[in-house]
């Protein structure tokens, strides 16, 4: 139950951050979730597929495979699906209770029954039963299962069903529902049915080996100063990001950092503009009190920005906490410059915002 604990609080305490409360009949739509939804509209927004209505599925489709294969899982078949079906049973009760009581609208605009994601936490839920059965076997089993659930949370975005925060939410439910369906299960069957060869995963982390580390991130972009520029027009006054990075060590805790990130620029008149941006620099890392680490990074790079590109120079600090032995959640704050013609003034924002990522 300690690992449930600390994943449900993490991302709970994220959603709180980034998205504030909401009423029941929840008109209001937080800040951080429209400026996340105006990347969509900007750079993507004929984007209509319907992959994820099937992706979210996949990582227990591969659990399934491997276990009729023969491959070895950390459970029986029958202590298995009780498992499962404990962590289905919680997982809808939580994501159809909160729906309809919530009854938050689409941004699709077609239904109240936005918060939560139910494509998100059933991912989220089949990756953690396959983190469960095979992850102690080889921890791509649940990398791989856990980019599925990703990719099916980023597209609910893609596709104008949901808000970043429902998103978010669902991934919080999916992952709890199956510690806590595996918690019971483990209550009824005791020993029975586990397998000879399991080993219960411990947490580790080594400081000292080089990781390479893949993320997804999300944040706010904050304009500074120039509040003349905003009022007339010339400077956006806000703005959303979203994208992804990558850090390669060369040494243990030290190396290279790429980003590539899309952003939603609004003006005072609401109107908004697709920023691109891609950058590359150096990081240090400092790891303390066995689960956390700090960061500092710089980068620089070129963006694009309309008709205009430019000059991107970043600098920032982040706190990461790892929980688990794959994957951490990291809080990070980056002072960006950006410069996209010689006749337009030097954007400088503070993004704040959170990744989610997998090392190795």
């Amino acid at each position: 139950m300690k690992r449930l604990t600390i994943h449900i609080a993490l991302t709970f305490l994220l959603l709180l951050t980034a998205g504030g409360s909401m009423p029941l009949r929840a008109q209001f739509k937080p800040n951080f979730d429209t400026d996340i939804h105006a990347i969509r509209n900007s750079c993507i927004p004929g984007f209509h597929y319907s992959y994820d209505d099937y992706l979210q599925y996949a990582p227990a489709g591969v659990m399934l495979a491997l276990k009729a294969s023969g491959y070895e899982s950390r459970s029986s078949w029958g202590r298995m699906l009780t498992s499962d079906a404990l962590s289905v049973a919680v997982m809808s009760a939580a994501v159809n209770g909160v729906k309809y009581s919530v009854g938050r609208l689409r941004p699709d605009g077609s239904r109240h029954n936005s918060f939560p994601s139910g494509h998100t936490a059933t991912a989220f839920m089949t990756a953690t039963m396959l983190h469960k059965e095979y992850g102690w076997k080889s921890p791509w089993f649940s990398i791989g299962g856990y980019t599925a659930a990703a990719v099916t949370g980023v597209s609910r975005l893609m596709n104008n069903r949901h808000w970043m925060t429902d998103v978010m939410a669902g991934a919080a439910i999916g992952i709890g529902s199956v510690h806590l369906g595996y918690y019971l299960s483990d209550l009824i069957f005791k020993q029975k049915g586990l397998s000879s060869s399991y080993i219960e995963p411990t947490f580790h982390y080594d400081p000292g080996v080089r990781h390479y580390v893949a993320e997804l991130l999300f944040g706010r972009r904050f304009i500074i100063g120039a509040e003349g520029l905003k009022d007339m027009g010339t400077l956006p006054v806000r703005g959303g990001l979203a994208g992804v990075s990558s850090d390669i060590a060369l040494a243990p805790g030290i190396g290279l950092t790429t980003r590539l990130s899309a952003s939603s620029m609004t003006y005072s008149s609401g109107a908004v503009a697709p920023l691109y941006s891609t950058l590359a620099g150096g990081f240090w890392n400092f790891h303390f009190a066995r689960r956390f680490e700090f960061q500092t990074h710089v980068m620089a790079g070129w963006a694009w920005m309309e008709a205009d590109s430019g000059i991107d120079l970043a600098a920032g600090i982040g706190l990461s906490v790892i929980t688990d032995s794959n994957f951490k959640l990291k809080a990070f704050a980056d002072f960006e410059s950006i410069s996209l013609s010689s006749d337009r003034p030097w954007i400088n924002t503070l993004v704040l915002g959170w990744s989610s990522a997998w090392f190795w």
